[in-house]
């Protein structure tokens, strides 16, 4: 009885440590085709197929089977398991560090690796990466909170292929253990737990780096369900934005037509003859961004969303290229110029905004509640 009431005492009283230790899995590399990775043990007591790994050693794919060759040798497999803390590297992959299970299988003679971490762990990871410009400790408990409450809403979307979050922005970026830094460890240790909630629930904790002034409706950027507290709102006092402190808060970008036909036709815009002659928004959101816009071919416009022109643009000719979809358009004889402000989709916590508040005194869950209003931060099992 005595043991039941503790077990039961523990669960309500401390929902931090429930959800301290849930366990992520994430896919590595996810956005590199790769078939070979070297493995280095980063300290002792690291296993290899059950077996300890002595050194260094390189995991490859064949088919649908993996090998181990070294000091230590293994497979063919269906999969290889290493427990502990190792260096990853290879041609063309950045070397990173990786600690708790790492599984590696294969596919078409390519390598599938996941990593399965502590919940808390993969966190200061993906603080570190994706709030590495900042530097003020409330912008960090910030990120801390959203990054988790994103982990935590959305790790089921690659569950049907085996894993909970993939590293890359795709997800959130998150680049192992060897750059954690100390305040994204100090803002995750000081919020441990905690989520932003919505009705009692994991709200979906959407971030970007520059807002430009003012957030965006998430309905004007993904067709997704309307949430309440992922609307615009003014990012400080008029013409002077909290985010105005971020490098690189105006940009401007020169599109010669000759360019955004190559990349129309890349996309699936225009077809093989047409061109593009020119360029102009249709439609804005309630923030002032460019919600639709339309390219002027010879005998038609196309119609792109914004959203799709924003990471269309950004796959083929780089992210420094559009930054994001607010800007205002000057035409000139052979291109147009894209006048813009801000860096990225524009919904939920401005990173860079937060940076600003910090600054300015605000605490956290002020800066949590500017960016998400109608929104609390608590504890959340």
């Amino acid at each position: 009885m005595k043991v039941f009431l503790f077990l039961l005492l523990s669960a309500v009283c401390c929902p931090a440590r429930a959800a301290a230790g849930r366990q992520i899995a994430v896919r590595l590399y996810s956005l590199h085709k790769t078939a070979s990775v070297t493995v280095e043990p980063a300290n002792g007591g690291v296993s290899a197929a059950g077996r300890f790994l002595g050194g260094r050693g390189r995991v490859y794919a064949r088919g649908s089977s993996v090998l181990l060759d070294g000091i230590l040798k293994a497979g063919p497999a269906k999969n290889l398991r290493f427990s502990g803390t190792l260096w990853l590297s290879g041609s063309g992959l950045p070397r990173r560090l990786y600690k708790g299970e790492l599984i590696f299988s294969a596919e078409k003679g390519l390598l599938r690796i996941i990593n399965t971490v502590p919940l808390e762990t993969y966190l200061a990871g993906v603080v570190s990466g994706e709030a590495s410009d900042l530097s003020h400790p409330e912008a960090y408990k910030a990120q801390a909170i959203a990054a988790r409450t994103y982990t935590v809403k959305y790790m089921k979307n690659h569950s049907g292929e085996g894993y909970n979050m993939c590293d890359s922005t795709h997800c959130q970026l998150y680049t192992g253990l060897g750059q954690i830094s100390p305040k994204a460890q100090a803002a995750a240790d000081a919020t441990s737990g905690e989520m932003l909630l919505y009705k009692g629930e994991p709200a979906a904790a959407f971030y970007h780096s520059v807002c430009g002034g003012r957030t965006e409706d998430m309905t004007y950027v993904w067709p997704f369900e309307y949430k309440p507290y992922l609307i615009s709102v003014r990012d400080g006092p008029p013409g002077l934005p909290y985010c105005s402190i971020a490098p690189g808060f105006k940009w401007k970008t020169k599109l010669y037509f000759t360019g955004l036909t190559r990349l129309a036709r890349q996309a699936g815009w225009l077809v093989s003859d047409e061109e593009a002659h020119g360029l102009r928004i249709s439609a804005w959101g309630p923030s002032g961004r460019a919600a639709e816009l339309e390219i002027y071919t010879q005998r038609r416009r196309a119609k792109v969303t914004a959203t799709d022109f924003y990471h269309g643009i950004g796959r083929r000719a780089g992210w420094q290229a559009v930054r994001s979809s607010f800007f205002k358009l000057l035409p000139g004889k052979d291109y147009v110029l894209l006048d813009g402000i801000g860096n990225g989709h524009g919904v939920g916590l401005c990173q860079w905004g937060a940076e600003g508040m910090g600054r300015k005194g605000f605490k956290y869950r002020e800066i949590l509640r500017h960016y998400y209003p109608g929104t609390e931060v608590a504890v959340h099992d």
